[in-house]
């Protein structure tokens, strides 16, 4: 926690500010009252309705209406005048109240004890998810982000279907492979290839043997667990094809089955973000693999798990020739 000797003149300003404000137990003032209380004069009222403003955003106000229409100020509680006492004492002394702002971990998934609760950006994530919440699609958003997702899907053994993603530390999260798109990109697909070359173990994209097919556009509006604010994402998401017969899987990779990624929780308890495609046909079950192997043994086991019927007819008219020659004979 910052400490020094004792806090900006500014800061100790609006300390007799908080300190002038009365308790719920004694009637509530007016902003000119205030400033008179905390030995300040009619010409600092702006700052102290500037200051009251900030109160009455932590809810710790109790803000009612004079005869004359004037704002009137007190407490909301005596735990509310605690708070904006402890808040004074800060100001005084020059002690910041929230820390850590410069580590991404706005939706860390950790206790609430000790310092943890006074992380800045968690602080920010709780906040703006209330204001998300009690606002809903029509709460505005305080950023914008275009991201890329890549749908890498393998069949394993036994026709289950097992889908690529990685975990993201930062946000706590697993995710499909993919990013934010850079101002260098020059296309989204551009974006989605050096998301590809950036987060998966030596590969390096093939324009002969690679293929990414755009799925989907949408729209969500989401609180990011990095920056802790509400942001509107606008997501595009591919689809990977490869005649590579397997891709090397990092330490935060992993395969899960399309029932966790429905689901959005991984079978480890931990949260997947994922939005399924509203617009591919058949869903993700319709979705051909990533790899010719799967993961799953031969290419001919492959096929014949998604062509019975074809390979049925092949092995019939592999019998029909051999007969055919045992007869010649």
């Amino acid at each position: 926690m910052a400490q020094t000797t004792g806090g900006a003149p500014y800061g100790q300003g609006v300390a007799r500010i908080l300190r002038a404000v009365p308790p719920v137990s004694e009637p509530a003032i007016d902003p000119s009252e205030l400033a008179g209380r905390a030995g300040l004069d009619d010409r600092d009222v702006p700052g102290v309705e500037a200051a009251m403003g900030v109160l009455g955003v932590l809810g710790v106000l109790d803000l009612e209406t004079g005869p004359g229409g004037e704002p009137l100020f007190r407490a909301a509680t005596s735990i509310a005048h605690g708070c904006i006492l402890s808040l004074a004492e800060h100001l005084d002394q020059g002690l910041d109240v929230l820390l850590n702002w410069g580590r991404a971990e706005a939706g860390a998934d950790t206790s609430a004890g000790g310092e943890a609760v006074l992380s800045g950006p968690r602080f920010l994530f709780a906040v703006e998810s209330r204001r998300f919440a009690e606002r809903g699609a029509s709460a505005p958003p305080l950023a914008s982000a275009e991201i890329v997702q890549a749908v890498i899907k393998e069949e394993a053994r036994g026709g289950e279907s097992r889908y690529l993603v990685q975990y993201d530390a930062r946000s706590r999260q697993y995710q499909l492979i993919g990013g934010h798109r850079r101002p260098d990109d020059l296309t989204i697909g551009h974006t989605m290839v050096r998301e590809l070359e950036e987060e998966l173990t030596d590969f390096s994209f093939d324009h002969d043997g690679d293929t990414l097919t755009e799925l989907q556009r949408f729209e969500r509006l989401m609180v990011s667990r990095t920056s802790g604010v509400l942001t509107r994402y606008r997501i595009v998401v591919f689809h990977l094809r490869t005649r590579r017969p397997r891709l090397l899987l990092g330490p935060a990779d992993r395969w899960i089955s399309e029932r966790e990624l429905n689901t959005g929780r991984a079978d480890d308890g931990r949260r997947i973000l994922f939005s399924a495609p509203t617009e591919l046909a058949g869903g993700l079950a319709g979705l051909e693999p990533s790899l010719p192997a799967a993961g799953a043994g031969s290419h001919g086991w492959g096929f014949l798990r998604r062509h019975p019927w074809e390979a049925m007819g092949l092995v019939l008219g592999l019998l029909g020739l051999a007969v055919s020659v045992l007869q010649l004979r």
